[in-house]
């Protein structure tokens, strides 16, 4: 009876762990059918892209790929969160480190700028395909988004909080302007196959965006009274001497 019992546990244990090298299998296959398709994508686009062709660079039969990702869309989705999430979890944690906005904003801009420099493969792709279908709104990819740049609007939410900003800034249009400017300045980077000096365009950018195009603020107000009031005695400081 002992031995009995013994065999049927051993059973139940083998049993119990049999599945677990065939889920590894299943990872390790769909990593190599991601792999392929984020070259797939790259090179041809998504809408170019052949299911067909992805399959052939995976070594694998065409319809197995749909028991991993039941369609092409979703493919993308998967290669394109491969890109986000590690991306999502850097700007989490330079934002939760750093303090004040330009040290925010600069950390934000700089790891921007390096997607574009870095992956401009995958920025073309989001740019060019993912975000002009008309699917786009609503989507996973879209979430995924929002969540990346909506650290932007929290850091000028905060600055706006702590009087680093006036009260009645728009913090949704500068979130807005920062990454729309950005796309546009990276442009030539994407589709031209221009190099960026990473560093460079973050302390220009930044620049930019917390000091505008105003080679001075204009003083208004009580500073701007008190700057008279200074002129005005430096001036009659000057008479007595001469």
């Amino acid at each position: 009876m002992k031995t009995s019992s013994s065999t049927a546990a051993d059973t139940k244990t083998t049993g119990n762990h049999a599945p677990a090298p065939l889920s590894e299998k299943r990872q390790k296959r769909a990593g190599e059918i991601l792999a392929a398709a984020r070259q797939v994508f790259i090179e041809k686009g998504f809408q170019k892209a052949a299911v067909s062709e992805i399959a052939h660079r995976a070594g694998i039969a065409e319809g197995l790929i749909f028991r991993y990702f039941p369609t092409k869309r979703d493919l993308l989705h998967e290669v394109l969160s491969e890109m986000y999430e590690p991306l999502i979890r850097d700007v989490e944690e330079g934002f939760s480190r750093l303090q004040g906005l330009r040290a925010r904003l600069r950390f934000i801009i700089w790891r921007h700028v390096r997607v574009y420099a870095e992956t401009p493969g995958l920025a073309r792709l989001v740019l060019h395909e993912v975000r002009t279908g008309p699917d786009y709104a609503g989507s996973g990819l879209h979430a995924l988004q929002v969540r990346y740049t909506q650290f932007a609007q929290l850091a000028l939410m905060d600055a706006v909080k702590d009087g680093e900003l006036a009260a009645g800034v728009d913090t949704e249009a500068a979130r807005a302007m920062l990454y729309g400017g950005l796309e546009h300045l990276m442009w030539p980077v994407l589709f031209g196959n221009q190099s960026v000096n990473v560093d460079a365009v973050t302390e220009s950018y930044t620049n930019l965006m917390l000091h505008g195009l105003q080679a001075t603020t204009p003083e208004t107000g009580v500073e701007a009274r008190l700057s008279r009031l200074e002129s005005l005695f430096a001036a009659a400081e000057r008479g007595k001497t001469a």
